[in-house]
């Protein structure tokens, strides 16, 4: 595929500079400080719901837990910060396993959302008015992507293949979830990759055609993102990632129970207008490692990004109490 970038050199700079400066240096619990004080970084996505909720509602205090929350919206740039500025960092399956390949420690600790068919996270959305309404018709067109290295779009080229694109014919940028709908109505992009709860912003216009979900494409179920941390750190501190585990839990019972308050949440952490909030289909969350499901995913890399690295699985999954 060829590819360009329209990400936002700022919002690039800023992730750097938390890097090498560290949002609170090595005072952090995986940087040596106390390990009941977790710096938690995360994105937009609806899947840090749980982690808003448990922070607002006094839910990680009440596991003896307290946070420091950072959103960083390219999840690509966090293993690296992970054990330096962060101590846990959503994260995905292909962006944990390159980063294994590239030998920065990190495993996954809990897990976020499940896709399953009644109830999709992730989109191809094409638009009617640049002649996308299937899958084929990407060829010769721009795709606007979130991340490159990211789930969303390892599994929408493996769609794509399958269906006999041309991977080399489509045009890839990569624009942060809050500007695709803009992004895609204004014409500067023909498609898009996304997830909840971008996604139903861009719905809202007419022009706008669901293409389907590419994760499921895959696996009638499958698990596409997750929470990781410092591998050395997970197994030091089991008990503090059982209570991180526990937390989640907990607000994703809130969550199901006291859906106006937790969209609330949603609302204050992306920033997004009422409506659209209001129309989000909340994903459906678990904090289980499905650890059967990086097979997939490694899987599908080796499809579509000739990846070739051979990889113990085991060794990226923290040991579960």
């Amino acid at each position: 595929m060829v590819s360009t970038r329209l990400t936002l050199i700022a919002g690039v700079v800023a992730t750097i500079a938390l890097a090498s400066c560290g949002a609170g240096g090595g005072t952090g619990a995986s940087g040596g400080g106390d390990p009941r004080t977790l710096r938690i970084a995360h994105n937009s996505n609806a899947a840090a719901l749980p982690v808003r909720v448990a922070e607002a509602k006094g839910i990680f205090a009440k596991h003896n837990l307290k946070v420091q929350l950072t959103k960083v919206e390219n999840l690509g740039t966090l293993p690296g910060a992970v054990g330096k500025s962060f101590d846990v960092a959503l994260s995905v399956p292909t962006t944990l396993i390159t980063a294994a390949q590239q030998g920065i420690p990190v495993a996954q600790v809990a897990g976020a959302t499940v896709d399953i068919e009644q109830n999709p996270t992730a989109f191809l959305i094409g638009s009617r008015k640049a002649g996308v309404s299937k899958p084929k018709d990407l060829e010769g067109k721009t795709l606007g992507v979130l991340v490159e290295t990211g789930t969303t779009h390892v599994a929408t080229k493996a769609w794509l293949k399958h269906e006999g694109v041309d991977l080399s014919a489509v045009k890839i940028v990569q624009v942060d979830g809050p500007a695709q709908a803009d992004q895609l109505s204004s014409g500067r992009i023909d498609a898009v990759e996304t997830v909840m709860p971008f996604a139903t912003n861009i719905l809202r216009n007419p022009d706008a055609a669901d293409l389907g979900d590419p994760y499921l494409k895959l696996a009638p179920e499958l698990s596409a993102i997750l929470w990781i941390a410092q591998r050395d750190f997970a197994s030091k501190q089991p008990e503090v990632i059982k209570d991180f585990r526990a937390a989640l839990d907990e607000a994703q019972t809130f969550i199901a129970q006291n859906d106006k308050e937790a969209r609330q949440v949603l609302k204050d952490y992306t920033g997004l207008p009422d409506a659209v909030i209001a129309g989000t289909k909340l994903p459906t969350y678990t904090s289980e490692v499905r650890s059967e499901d990086l097979q997939v995913w490694l899987d599908t890399m080796r499809e579509v990004d000739n990846f070739k690295t051979d990889m113990d699985l085991k060794t990226l999954v923290a040991r579960q109490n």
